[in-house]
């Protein structure tokens, strides 16, 4: 399973899609209201990104005030957002870890899975198909 080559590629995919669903309607009502601030700390390669509800922005590296983390793989976190990857059952596997607040960062599941059609789309446009799993 395909992973990210490095921190920038975490940031325009991951970070993109959060970017999208800020401008999305229909999402940014149920982003406002999570009021969340995370962390999606990634090995192979080390990168990280944080998300921001509050402030509506994303930004390289994991701010040290985030409510919560995520911690996995690239290779884990590109199926994570394409639907791939049951959140609740990769923790207790041991393949995702979770920092900080977990209830807070669990109410992020619901709304991960209307961020898949827009994660797709992004890497098809890119012709990055080598990361569809």
């Amino acid at each position: 399973m395909p992973g990210f080559a490095d921190e920038d590629e975490l940031y325009r995919y991951t970070g993109g899609i959060f970017e999208a669903a800020f401008k999305d309607p229909e999402l940014l009502p149920k982003i406002k209201e999570a009021n969340l601030k995370f962390a999606v700390k990634c090995t192979e390669p080390d990168s990280a990104i944080t998300v921001d509800f509050v402030n509506l922005t994303t930004s390289k590296g994991a701010d040290d005030d985030a409510d919560a983390a995520l911690l996995m793989s690239t290779e884990t976190s590109n199926a994570y957002w394409q639907g791939k990857v049951n959140l609740p059952f990769a923790m207790a596997r041991g393949k995702v870890k979770v920092e900080g607040n977990v209830a807070k960062l669990l109410t992020l599941s619901p709304l991960s899975k209307k961020l898949v059609p827009i994660y797709l789309e992004m890497l098809k446009a890119d012709g990055r198909d080598d990361l569809i799993v």
